[in-house]
């Protein structure tokens, strides 16, 4: 009887450790993820501020006899003004170090305005769009649409090893080199990675990094953004500054998009009667 007590006990005990250990490599369904990383999200309305490095990631300087790669380009750099509303407003002002208005983004319900101010200097909306934010929304569909932008459309998840044998949750397909890596216990973003296709059919990889989390009113976000071309830093994105609000002064930044709007339209009709 004792030799059959001891027989049941250990069956059961491996059958536990084999189940738990089936479960705790088993990945989330996207359902459980988004609902995992929606109970994380705490902030409705921020003000935040950045600071922006642009670096030549194929370039090599020298400082004080050691080789620096890549170089700064201090010229490049440029700070944001960022309003956030979750789900609802996004505007970015983008301005140069000396405080010259370059790039003014509007996002309001379905409203957009992206337009560039400085006839040396254009941006794309892809390059002044705070992912860090993006992905702090409470709504599946705008984290879907974040994804998206990045080009990653498979909500395949499974569990990620890195070289450094760092275990992640992978949304997206690892082959088709568009793919986010997430923390699997806090579901905070860890690196996004996009192609560039050239027209030889080669590609250059891009890889973003979400570094230094802090937490503020609740909630976690990345002090620094690092973007890699191939490899090599291009842009480094800090945060300055984040405060939350109770309300946005949504009627002045709507104002200054109604401007811009009409100047815009002007400038193109100069254009084409020239």
């Amino acid at each position: 009887m004792f030799l059959i007590r001891i027989s049941i006990i250990y069956f059961a005990g491996f059958f536990l450790i084999t189940v738990t250990t089936a479960f705790a490599f088993f990945p989330l369904s996207w359902d459980d993820l988004m609902y995992q990383m929606e109970l994380r999200m705490n902030w409705k309305r921020v003000k935040m501020e950045t600071v922006v490095q642009i670096f030549d990631p194929f370039s090599k300087t020298e400082e004080n006899g050691i080789p620096e790669h890549p170089a700064a380009i201090p010229a490049r750099g440029y700070k944001q003004l960022i309003h956030w509303k979750d789900g609802e407003v996004l505007v970015v002002e983008t301005q140069s170090m000396e405080g010259e208005l370059l790039h003014f983004y509007y996002e309001y319900k379905d409203d957009v305005l992206s337009v560039s101010l400085n006839d040396n200097r254009s941006f794309e909306a892809e390059e002044i769009m705070p992912l860090q934010l993006r992905f702090r929304s409470k709504f599946v569909e705008v984290r879907n649409k974040a994804l998206q932008e990045l080009g990653i459309v498979n909500k395949e998840i499974d569990y990620h090893i890195r070289e450094d044998n760092h275990v992640f949750l992978r949304i997206g397909d690892l082959d088709s080199g568009h793919y986010a890596l997430l923390n699997p216990k806090t579901y905070d973003l860890s690196a996004v990675y996009d192609r560039i296709w050239k027209s030889d059919g080669s590609w250059l990889d891009i890889k973003i990094i979400f570094n230094k989390y802090e937490t503020y009113r609740w909630q976690t976000y990345p002090k620094v953004t690092e973007y890699y071309l191939d490899g090599h830093l291009f842009k480094r994105v800090s945060v300055s500054s984040v405060r939350t609000l109770s309300r946005l002064p949504i009627n002045r930044l709507k104002e200054q998009a109604i401007k811009l709007r009409q100047k815009q339209i002007a400038t193109l009709k100069y254009d084409y009667a020239l």
